[in-house]
Formats: structure tokens, sequence, C-alpha cells
């Protein structure tokens, strides 16, 4: 029998690779699954057996070896630091702090509906994998099972959790008396009806008697980074916006209270939600708190931002349940390309 020898191309080599380790979707997330899938075999293999687990420098130059020609040499190493990031931050691979990588318990993160993705080193299973996660509509019977707002960090409903906070804040206020010319308010009623910035120069918001609001110092004519925030007790009069009462108000707190006030004065936000394919691109600002913050790592950030203010994102459609979970908790919802 005559042996025959063929080279196979790229595209060929790509969808073999795809059916055997069961990744779906367009080319930007085939290459983030393929990826995750060789660091999670180097560190359930090589990792596990010496004990130490692998350093990063080992992890990335085995992929620029060994996926260099289907990803790119030029892209490779990047894009495998972007994936170690995605999959520290979910918990599915956990760093040593001198830089050597250790596969996680096996388990399953799951909405209330069934669905979930799966972390750490994983027996053979009915899953799939879409951009650097491995989803599963069933099959985790064997697995720890870890609810997503559990996950996520779980948090009261935002007007709950704002009730609560302003019982705190509000005996901390101190007596200010002066102009709030300096200050920028947090005025999410006046945006909406207006449609600029939610955050306004004191000196054209408009308020109607004395009102508790979220503010800041201003960042022009210079950017200013990790400025403090203030729960300020405002009151127009005849020269301006009264800065009458404040307190600072821890950074994460600042967050959270953004769309406490949107909820509290349906103000709101829905943001747009457009489909590609297997690909879900979403706009949103750079202002979630840090536990709704986490279901970022699903997705990667991509071109398109129209400011520094806001990021694109992307998410594999598998992952656009848990957006949508983890958005709606802020009060947030998604229009179109999520069904």
């Amino acid at each position: 029998m005559a042996l025959s020898l063929r080279v196979l191309s790229a595209s060929e080599v790509m969808a073999s690779v795809m059916a055997g380790l069961s990744i779906q979707g367009s080319s930007e997330a085939v290459r983030r699954a393929l990826i995750a899938a060789h660091l999670h075999a180097a560190c359930e293999g090589d990792g596990a057996r010496d004990g130490h687990g692998v350093f990063t420098g080992r992890l990335t130059d085995m992929i620029e070896r060994n996926l260099g020609g289907l990803l790119g040499p030029a892209e490779a190493r990047p894009l495998t630091n972007k994936v170690l990031e995605a999959l520290e931050e979910t918990g599915d691979l956990w760093r040593s702090p001198g830089g050597y990588w250790k596969p996680t318990p096996p388990r399953a993160v799951a909405l209330l509906g069934g669905l979930s993705f799966l972390l750490g080193a994983l027996p053979s299973g009915d899953y799939v994998a879409a951009g650097v996660m491995r989803y599963a509509n069933a099959g985790t019977a064997q697995l720890v099972v870890q609810s997503f707002d559990d996950w996520l960090g779980r948090a009261e409903p935002i007007g709950v959790w704002m009730a609560k906070a302003l019982k705190v804040y509000r005996p901390r206020l101190q007596q200010a008396a002066m102009p709030a010319d300096h200050l920028e308010v947090y005025v999410p009623d006046q945006a909406v009806q207006q449609s600029r910035s939610r955050w306004i120069n004191a000196r054209e918001v408009e308020l109607v008697g004395v009102s508790l609001r979220l503010c800041r110092a201003q960042a022009k004519p210079t950017s200013l980074y990790n400025r403090p925030y203030y729960l300020g007790e405002f009151e127009p009069t005849a020269d301006g916006l009264l800065l009458r009462r404040a307190t600072t108000v821890d950074h994460g707190h600042a967050r959270r209270f953004r769309f406490a006030y949107d909820d509290a004065l349906r103000a709101t936000r829905t943001l747009n939600a457009r489909r590609d394919d297997d690909l879900v691109q979403v706009t949103l600002a750079k202002d979630l708190p840090m536990e709704e913050a986490r279901v970022l790592a699903l997705g990667w950030e991509c071109a398109g931002a129209t400011s520094r203010s806001v990021r694109s994102m992307v998410f594999p459609v598998p992952a656009m349940p848990f957006v949508t979970h983890a958005l709606g908790r802020l009060g947030i919802k998604l229009r179109g390309g999520v069904s």
C-alpha cells in the first residue's frame, strides 16, 4: 500500500483542533480557547508532577513555540499573557507570588437556570470552550457548584445597599459651607434629560432644595488619578451651588453609589449589545464596582472605544447570560444582540 502525505493548511489544522478540544466560535475566540487549553494541559501535567507549578516564561515560550504558526509569532506571547490574566481573574489557574502557575480544584460556577462555566483541572466531560472559558448546560453533578453571585462577590440589591450605606455615611458629614465650583457632581437624572455626561460641573448642576449627592474634584485642566470622592450635601443659592456638608467615600463604595443613585433617581443605564456571528460587543463605562467587573474576564477588550472613560468588550455568546446577570445587579439593561 502506497503511503501518501499531504501538508495541511492552517485552516484545516485549526478545524481539527477545534473538533478535538470542543472549541466553538469565531477566529478570536478560538485563538484564546486554544491558548487556554494548552495552558491547562501544561499546568495540569508538568506543574502537577513536580508540585511547583509552571513558570510564566516557560508557558509563554511553549505557546510561542507550539502555536506561533497558527497565532502569528508576534501575537502569541502578548495574547498568552492576556489569557493568563483572565484565567487568574476567574480562578481557573492560580499564580504563586514567584510567578508559578498551578491548576485549581475542579468546580462549576452556575446560574439558577443551570448554565455553568467550569474552572480548574476538569475530568473529561461534556463542555464547550468559547474564548478563555469552558461552558456546560449539564453534566456538573460530580463537581462542586458555586453560585455565580457568590463567585462575583455577593451583594445586596442596589437599593437595599444604598439605604444601609447612607446610614453609615450620614453621621460622618462635616460642615463645609463653601462654594462647590471646584467639584463635579454625579447627577444622572439631569444627565438623562439633557443627554450629557452623568458627572456635571457644579456650576451647571440643576438641583431643587437640599440634596445629598456623590461628588468629586474636577479633573481639568489636568487629569487626576486616584482623586477623592465625597458625599456632599448641596444647596442651590443665588451665587451658585453651595456645599453645606461633606464626607469622604471609599473608592469601592463610590463606584457602587453611582448605580445606586441611577436606581434611586430612575436613571438606570441601557447599553447596546451588537452581535456578530458568535461574538457580542458591548461598550460600557469604566466604572463598574469590583465585584461586577469580574465578569469582564469572560471576554476581552477590543478596539473601538470612543473615549478613555469607556471600554469596548467582546464576549462569546455563551458568556452573555452571565454578563447580563452581573450588569443587571446594577440595574444595567442590555438591548439587542443577547438573545
